[in-house]
């Protein structure tokens, strides 16, 4: 039976399929590879110039210092840094008015990015607050007020344009932690977007 079967078949059908599933297979193995490595590409282009920012914000005199976070967070744009700052020592209490080390810390992390400035595009500011409890409303004024004033600290004091600033209030919308209520939600991110780069 199967020596009939091999007789029957057409060797150049069988190559042609054979060659027709082959250059499938290849479309998409190059177009993976592709998709991979733009992304990859975009990391990698902006790699100095984060790394940069870093190796100044670790050397900089901060009592308040921020954590980075990995990158790609929440759908960041391919070449942003996320840092965290938070919102305990940053803050008095539980407002929006600036800690005296809190602005301290923001105002050498500004000069630190304005050092670089040629290097990125924007500076987008997130504010964040506690989750919110059940039938509690949420906080999204605090979080709109602290991304201002951290915004104020950058521009008034800091020197960077208000034209490559941008502030978000998340609320308690995104958390930090995966357990509820943890201390660390209450934070300020700041996102710095090295795509596209602007001329210094």
């Amino acid at each position: 039976m199967t020596s009939r079967l091999q007789a029957d078949t057409n060797p150049y059908i069988a190559f042609s399929d054979l060659t027709l599933n082959l250059v499938f297979v290849l479309i998409f193995f190059l177009g993976g590879i592709l998709a991979v490595g733009q992304a990859g590409w975009e990391q990698i282009r902006y790699r100095n110039a984060q790394e940069r920012v870093v190796q100044a914000v670790r050397a900089a005199p901060l009592k308040v210092r921020p954590l980075l976070l990995s990158p790609a967070q929440r759908n960041d744009p391919p070449g942003a840094q996320r840092w965290v700052f938070r919102s305990k020592g940053m803050f008095l209490g539980d407002t929006a008015a600036l800690s005296p080390a809190g602005q301290t810390a923001l105002v050498a992390f500004a000069r630190v990015l304005r050092a670089e400035q040629g290097q990125w595009k924007r500076v987008r500011i997130e504010g964040h607050t506690q989750t919110s409890k059940p039938n509690t409303p949420e906080r999204w004024d605090l979080s709109a007020t602290r991304a201002s004033a951290v915004a104020s600290a950058f521009y008034l004091k800091g020197g960077i344009s208000p034209n490559r600033l941008a502030i978000a209030a998340r609320g308690g919308q995104t958390p930090y932690a995966s357990v509820k209520f943890d201390p660390r939600n209450e934070r300020v991110e700041i996102v710095v977007e090295y795509a596209q780069k602007s001329a210094p």
